[in-house]
Parts: C-alpha cells; structure tokens; sequence
C-alpha cells in the first residue's frame, strides 16, 4: 500500500472523529449565536 493512501485514510479517519466528537457542541454552541441575533 502507497504510502500517501495511508496518509489519506488516517486523515479521513481523523475528521471522522473529530466531527463524531464535536458536532454536537458545536450545534448548541451555533443554536446559541442564532437564537442571541434573532432575539428568542
């Protein structure tokens, strides 16, 4: 296996995790900013 393909699977991979583990938060943290500009 090339090594470029395992650069690019692991970096998949960590985006992956990275959004799995922060979506979430940054949802709430977006829901927030939205509701503060709308004045609910």
């Amino acid at each position: 296996m090339p090594g470029w393909v395992l650069i690019t699977m692991m970096t998949a991979g960590l985006v992956v995790l990275l959004w799995a583990l922060a979506g979430p938060a940054l949802q709430g943290v977006f829901e927030n900013a939205i509701a503060k500009v709308s004045g609910i």
